[in-house]
């Protein structure tokens, strides 16, 4: 499985275009005609059936997988996530039935355009920045307010903004040759960049036990006074962490050297007892999930994306055996902080100051209306104590230009996607696939220039690009292959 050399532009036909204006015909029908429960679960319903009569099975099974996501989403925050953390903020407001399945519907409707097979890169990380964060985003805002009309602006905001990365990731990606290491050099090199984060990270922050998830926020807190005196290490962690260890422990499982995916879980393991990170432990699981979903259904690998993650939240909240454990805990930060927070943001910052990236590179242009930085405004603000509020992509966009800046920053996420594509053109996908999908998992939980800066993106696309070409290690794949 790799990346194509050659992508196919994905056309888009009138049969498809038909279902969608037909799929908001009646989604509007659901906020004007009385009954508009039977209505809007018909509608729902009536997508992945369309959608297999007009553009195939493939697409048919990715709405259905996006409909059984968004209905366990529903299920969890309502049952589990808001009766154990309330008195955080997760509160159920009970909206409107015909307001929950609007914003239902739109949390389904990107999944109508995403590509369904991993042909490029940018499909990775937009598959896993809807599951982990535009669906939650969407859903979670209606039931912190109860409301349509406060949330329905961001809402249509959001959905353009995938509407917006769907157009240019059909872009063909220009042409960037760059050269490549052999097999042999290329894992030399990731193993002793992994190798050089652990002994750096093990020096200079400890080695720890493994925190409980009650006791992360403590950890946390150890790790950001100890973090202000290392030399680098707000880079060397997140870019191990997100980079190098995901690609390393990949690798490891291509070539079967167990070696190299015991060094990179070792890594992972370490920085989550040093920092307390939930998406790092996360992502010790998400490593093999996404190497396998691409290794053996790269084809299908939208429908594999909604219906796995509907299948990760619903078993992870079932797994939980007394409320909030690790399970319930660890599945509440993917799935429904993302969205919470967010919220936050777009309500604090709608009739506050923004930033116009004042704390960052903007700081020589405009001058900061604060005093620190905005989540850490956010935590002192909603959750009333030093809480690091990490919102996401559009979050973060929000609390810099509103909604301006919602979309500016989609266009500048949407050409890093086809510079990524560029770059990893003729790579193993099983092997940048994990890193990919930490990008997009970043994405759901900060900001695009902290993605690719200091979560790790712009290395990630150099280790890719660094990586051999497909065709000269991976058995019975055809250069020209597309997956």
């Amino acid at each position: 499985m790799l990346f194509a050399r050659m992508a196919k532009r994905p056309s888009i036909s009138l049969p498809a275009v038909g279902v969608l204006l037909a799929a908001a015909a009646v989604g509007l029908l659901v906020l004007a005609r009385p009954a508009p429960v039977p209505v809007g679960l018909g509608w729902l319903a009536l997508a992945p059936v369309a959608a297999l009569v007009v553009v195939g099975v493939a697409r048919a099974a990715t709405l259905a997988g996006a409909v059984a996501y968004v209905l366990a989403l529903d299920w969890a925050y309502t049952a589990h996530f808001s009766p154990v953390y309330a008195y955080n903020g997760l509160i159920d407001a009970h909206p409107a039935p015909e307001a929950l399945l609007l914003v239902g519907g739109l949390a389904v409707l990107p999944a109508a355009w995403l590509p369904v097979s991993v042909r490029r890169p940018s499909t990775i990380v937009l598959w896993t920045l809807y599951t982990a964060g535009y669906v939650p985003v969407a859903m979670v805002p209606i039931y912190l307010t109860g409301e349509l009309e406060p949330i329905l602006s961001f809402e249509v905001a959001l959905v353009s903004s995938m509407a917006i990365l769907g157009l240019i990731v059909r872009v063909c990606p220009p042409t960037i040759r760059v050269p490549h290491l052999s097999l042999t050099a290329y894992t030399r090199v990731l193993t002793a960049l992994a190798a050089l984060c652990l002994l750096y990270i093990a020096v200079t922050f400890g080695v720890r036990a493994l925190p409980g998830l009650a006791e992360v926020y403590a950890t946390r807190a150890q790790f950001d006074a100890a973090e202000g005196g290392a030399a680098a290490g707000g880079y060397i962690v997140p870019w191990a962490a997100n980079a190098i260890n995901p690609m390393l422990m990949a690798l490891g499982i291509a070539h079967r050297r167990w070696s190299l995916v015991a060094l990179g879980l070792l890594g992972q393991l370490l920085i989550y007892g040093d920092t307390g990170y939930k998406a790092v432990l996360f992502s010790v699981a998400l490593v093999p999930l996404v190497y396998f979903a691409i290794s053996r259904g790269g084809r299908s690998f939208g429908p594999l994306a909604a219906i796995g993650t509907a299948v990760v939240l619903a078993g992870a909240v079932l797994a939980s055996s007394a409320p909030g454990d690790w399970a319930l805990a660890l599945a509440t930060r993917v799935f429904a902080t993302p969205g919470h927070v967010t919220w936050y943001y777009v309500d604090y910052f709608s009739s506050h100051p923004q930033y116009h990236l004042s704390h960052s590179f903007l700081g020589w242009l405009f001058s900061s209306p604060y005093s620190s930085d905005p989540p850490l405004l956010i935590g002192s603000v909603y959750f009333h104590q030093g809480t690091d509020a990490n919102a996401s992509m559009w979050g973060d966009a929000f609390a810099n230009f509103g909604f301006a800046g919602v979309i500016g920053f989609t266009v500048v996420g949407g050409v890093l996607l086809l510079l990524a594509d560029a770059l990893g053109r003729g790579r193993d996908a099983r092997i940048a696939g994990p890193m990919l999908a930490t990008v997009g998992l970043a994405l759901g939980s900060t900001g695009v220039f902290t993605t690719v800066l200091t979560q790790g993106f712009a290395l990630g696309c150099v280790l890719m690009a660094l990586m051999p070409p497909s065709s000269n290690h991976v058995a019975g794949a055809p250069a020209g292959s597309s997956g």
